[in-house]
């Protein structure tokens, strides 16, 4: 008689019921299911969401923001920077003029004086893209010839309000350039600030970067799945992850400072995360089925597990970046915020559009077999190796 009624009685249907209630879903599934479900609205909205974002990012453009130090000496730079922008910004540049011939110094030769002349000439002549021009004609310009008189010395600053480095280096390069051509038997070039960050831009091409990046993870997919749709996929979340991201970056860098090198970080970071997510989901529906599974069943495997490992990882990464606001100095600040937003679009692409895609698909992912490597890749056996 002291017996409780659930321990004497089966649970009855409806109790059952709610006891599987109770044991929901994890997120990762739940959101997999849905998209899943809504197949359609969650490949296109996304596509559409990633246009949208793209294309206002370069409507409002990318502001060229100051980065200051830490402290009180990035204190100091802000009050210089307030009063006289054009100094505190401008970009030192340097012109060397120096003999060929053996023997030939400033003094005696009148071809290297008037090379440092019409060098400053032909600077003067660009007022928005060069100022502050001494040369050793100038007074007190005895300081810009060397000790045995062979080399000599052109100095002036590109002003830091300019709108484009790049092409105030190229202008004033070009000044240089026709001077050098008058004197062959003078050596005449630049260098300085300008020319150097000209340099760094030309060469940090996050375009150029994505060009070479794309072809080399197809290839690397096409080895590890051994089917044309099956590895562009996990292409597909990456570049479209990374167009978003290049669009969230340009609204951050009206709030923080971002320099190209941002670009480069978040063009690597966003390959790489957007590629890792997918393939580990991928990877896992593909061996669910290859053990005998249905495909909704191997979708939902997929989802419960390598969804929260997604999940999980992406926060780890996220939290992790956010350590580098605590440096408070450079580019930092602008490298966490554009990391953070390419890895969070990331793993949202990849618990959404990513099952949507896959039960679009179903087993014509596995379409574009490579012959000799597809079928043994299809499996999704682990490897011998």
């Amino acid at each position: 008689m002291g017996q409780s009624r659930s321990s004497v009685f089966p649970p009855a249907p409806h109790d059952d019921e709610r006891q599987r209630r109770k044991i929901r879903a994890p997120v990762t599934a739940r959101v997999a299911g849905w998209s899943a479900r809504h197949r359609k609205t969650a490949v296109f909205g996304w596509l559409l969401l990633v246009v949208a974002v793209f294309t206002a990012g370069q409507a409002i453009g990318s502001a060229q923001l100051t980065q200051y130090d830490a402290g009180q000496a990035g204190q100091a730079e802000r009050v210089l920077n307030k009063v006289a922008p054009a100094q505190y910004n401008a970009y030192a540049e340097t012109v060397l003029i120096q003999a060929k011939t053996p023997g030939v110094t400033f003094g005696s030769d009148p071809a290297m004086r008037q090379a440092a002349s019409q060098v400053a000439a032909a600077l003067s002549a660009r007022p928005r893209y060069a100022a502050g021009i001494r040369t050793p004609l100038s007074a007190g310009g005895q300081s810009l010839v060397s000790k045995d008189g062979r080399s000599a010395l052109v100095t002036f600053e590109v002003p830091g309000n300019v709108a484009d480095v790049n092409q105030a280096a190229t202008t004033d390069q070009h000044a240089v350039a026709t001077v050098q051509a008058r004197y062959p038997d003078l050596h005449i070039a630049e260098s300085g600030d300008a020319s150097i960050q000209q340099a760094i831009n030309n060469a940090l091409n996050f375009s150029k970067a994505e060009g070479i990046s794309v072809p080399v993870t197809l290839l690397l997919l096409l080895l590890v799945f051994g089917a044309l749709v099956a590895a562009g996929i996990p292409l597909l979340l990456a570049v479209t992850s990374l167009a978003a991201a290049i669009g969230v970056l340009m609204f951050i860098s009206h709030v923080l400072p971002v320099q190209s090198e941002v670009y480069e970080v978040v063009v690597i970071i966003g390959m790489a995360v957007g590629v890792d997510y997918s393939l580990f989901y991928l990877r896992r529906e593909r061996e669910e089925r290859a053990s005998g599974q249905s495909f909704p069943e191997a979708l939902r495997i997929a989802s419960r597990t390598s969804g929260r490992t997604i999940l999980v990882s992406g926060g780890t990464v996220m939290a992790a970046l956010c350590a580098l606001f605590l440096v408070g100095a450079g580019p930092f600040a602008g490298i966490a915020a554009g990391a953070i937003a390419v890895v969070f679009i990331a793993v949202a692409g990849s618990l959404t559009v990513l099952p949507a895609l896959l039960a679009w698909l179903g087993p014509r992912s596995d379409a574009g077999r490579i012959p000799f490597l597809g079928r043994r890749r299809a499996a999704a056996r682990p490897s011998r190796a």
